[in-house]
């Protein structure tokens, strides 16, 4: 709980110079404001800086190309701040992806050009970065070096009265939290808290406020948690911003669960796991699940815990996060000790101490890692100094021996790059002429898999209306015409009995023929779209009780999704539960349609046998072949994970159109 914790401030706390929320449209602007700044000057850094802060914390995936134009353009025209910027933004970018030794690197380069700076912007970006070396030192481990650097942020911050203060209290807090100094890091919490009241950001405000409360509860201060909970919720529920709101969520469910008010905690866990989804982040989920899961089991509810299990055990599998796995193995013997099945349960139990050996022998890893990035990076300091101080001696002399040097073997020189630059040249031209052929075919291919899939759903269409529309009438009209026959008519009681069977099976007939009418072309899909006719095919499968399917859809109602894709993706889910059904002998399944930012996500997993995917390569059924066609067709990505005896995931990513 408290190493995911610490993650997750560090996430809220580490910005440039400005922290907010940035909203989709702004950072649209931004980025045009890039595109019309394109010559290589400080307009065109600023545009980009502005765009960067606003986008920091969102995401920093598309931030190295903007870095790295920064510095470039920066040591071009000699503008200093440029420098102390590109640096700044590089030691974020590293440092998200766990790259310490590179973040501190930059983090060196952008302190040289800030300590000599006595503009007021450079000392607020100076506590800033201090700010941020503190937060990769605690994720280290190395709290000394973490409060130093927090210290120093402070010192900076402090004789400004400046909002941002706030944040490097609650990284002091946090630290102290961690060293089991609690009296330390509530003073902390609190110092922070008031400056983030004082500031009048809301934002800020519920950060602050949500970190205490979690610290509170770490502590088992229940009662005290939950009135700083209470404090939160107005300005949280205000803002809607789905990661303070999960926060929120699951810490309201800790709540619950300690005052075994397990329904309630119940219906937080499962608003907090709406949200962690939104954010798409599978730890969050993981963690969601593990506590929920254990919720219900306290409740009873066997079945439902199972699915949540099955679920927590498949995301651990596929994302390879060990300790969501020990959680999943823990909650498994919990569950079939309550099951009083004490040979699975004990089974589970050696699973959980098995998994516990790996992860502390990594967490050691870790630990060996962080100390040697912190010695890898003085040592290199040492060296650079070194080397500065030799340099200075020995350049005079390396100077007037290589300058005729220099001169002899220039030319040789300019002759072989020009060599090396017309290979290249050619050798680039049929790279190009290569790819273009690649991409011509795959054109075609796609091309050719489009008109067969728009011609067979128009032949899908005509069928179906064929058959309601003309066979269903022609079927109804001689029902009615039986109907008055016998009316006008008068039978033996064998031939009334041979009458009404008739009827039956013509009755049975009208039902199964618009049966195959709706399967080629669901009226629902037509008329209510794509969530609708997803939601009646599942309602469907459940009550004819071959297969039990769940059905859960995140963004799609109201959605507009063009005709085509949606019934391509009708066509995938069709085919993907048919082969569950003919091949999986699997009870349950799981079916969910998300829709984020642009992006429909189509997850569909069973609890069956499973299989060794590579038999689909010399497979001839045409199933899995229409699914990979209309996958392609639509330029999506399919993630297929199976397990003997483990289930089946697949995993379809599509861009809307």
């Amino acid at each position: 709980m408290k190493n995911y914790r610490f993650a997750v401030l560090l996430l809220l706390h580490v910005f440039l110079f400005f922290y907010g929320s940035a909203q989709p449209n702004v950072l649209d602007s931004l980025k045009k404001e890039i595109g019309k700044n394109q010559k290589p000057d400080s307009f065109r850094i600023r545009a980009i800086v502005d765009y960067v802060v606003e986008a920091l914390n969102n995401n920093t995936t598309d931030f190295l190309p903007y870095m790295d134009e920064i510095i470039s353009i920066s040591k071009k025209t000699n503008y200093r701040t440029g420098m102390q910027k590109g640096y700044m933004i590089g030691q974020i970018y590293y440092s998200d992806r766990g790259n310490y030794e590179k973040a501190f690197r930059y983090a060196d380069s952008a302190f040289s050009f800030l300590k000599n700076d006595t503009t007021l912007m450079a000392r607020v970006n100076l506590g800033h970065l201090y700010n941020n070396v503190a937060g990769d030192y605690g994720i280290l481990g190395d709290y000394e070096k973490a409060i130093e650097n927090y210290t120093a942020s402070a010192r900076i911050f402090e004789p400004m009265n400046h909002p941002f203060l706030s944040a490097v209290y609650s990284g002091l807090a946090e630290v102290y939290d961690k060293l089991n100094e609690s009296s330390k890091a509530i003073e902390f919490d609190r110092k922070a808290i008031a400056i983030a009241e004082k500031s009048q950001n809301p934002r800020s405000l519920a950060i602050k406020l949500l970190n205490y409360s979690m610290r509170l509860i770490n502590s088992k201060s229940y009662t005290a948690a939950a009135e700083v909970l209470k404090q939160a919720e107005p300005i949280v529920m205000k803002l809607g911003n789905t990661a303070l709101l999960h926060q929120f969520y699951y810490n309201s469910a800790n709540i619950a669960e300690n005052n075994k008010d397990y329904f309630k905690a119940v219906s937080e866990y499962k608003s907090a796991l709406v949200y962690a989804r939104l954010n798409e982040d599978v730890h969050q989920e993981t963690n969601v699940i593990d506590a929920l899961s254990g919720c219900l089991i306290d409740m009873h509810k066997m079945e439902e815990s199972r699915l949540y299990l099955d679920t927590l055990l498949l995301l651990a599998n596929t994302h390879n996060l060990k300790p969501a796995r020990r959680s999943a193995y823990v909650n498994l013997a919990k569950w079939y000790e309550e099951n009083r099945d004490y040979k699975n349960a004990n089974i589970y139990l050696q699973k959980t101490m098995q998994l516990g050996d790996s992860l502390i022998s990594e967490e050691s890893k870790e630990k060996i890692a962080g100390l040697e990035i912190g010695y890898n990076v003085e040592k290199k300091e040492k060296e650079i100094n070194g080397l500065k101080e030799e340099s200075n001696i020995k350049s005079l002399q390396i100077l007037q021996k290589n300058t005729l040097n220099y001169i002899l073997t220039g030319g040789a020189c300019i002759l072989l790059i020009l060599s090396l630059l017309t290979y290249r040249n050619y050798r680039q031209k049929q790279k190009i002429q290569l790819q273009r052929i690649g991409e011509l075919e795959t054109q075609q291919q796609l091309t050719a898999t489009e008109a067969v899939l728009k011609g067979e759903e128009q032949e899908r269409t005509r069928l179906a209306k064929d058959l309601h529309d003309g066979l269903g009438g022609m079927l109804s009209g001689i029902k009615y015409s039986f109907n008055t026959m016998k009316g006008n008519i008068i039978m033996t009681p064998e031939n009334n009995q041979a009458f009404e069977r008739s009827m039956d099976m013509l009755d049975s007939s009208i039902k199964e023929m618009r049966r195959v009418a709706h399967n080629m072309m669901p009226e629902a899909l037509v008329k209510f779209g794509l969530d609708t006719a997803l939601n009646d095919y599942c309602n469907d499968i459940n009550q004819s009780g071959a297969l039990q399917v769940s059905y859960q859809s995140i963004g799609l109602e109201n959605a507009k999704i063009e005709q085509t894709m949606a019934i391509t993706i009708y066509r995938i889910v069709q085919e993907l539960i048919n082969n569950i059904m003919k091949h999986a002998a699997a009870k349950y399944t799981i079916v969910q349609v998300t829709k984020t930012n642009g992006q429909i996500a189509v997850t569909v997993e069973d609890d069956g046998k499973g299989f060794d995917t590579a038999v689909l390569k010399q497979s001839t059924g045409i199933g899995w072949y229409n699914i990979r066609n209309r996958v392609d067709f639509l330029k999506g990505k399919l993630d297929l994970r199976s397990e003997q005896g483990k289930g089946t995931s697949v995993l379809i990513e599509l861009n809307l159109l």
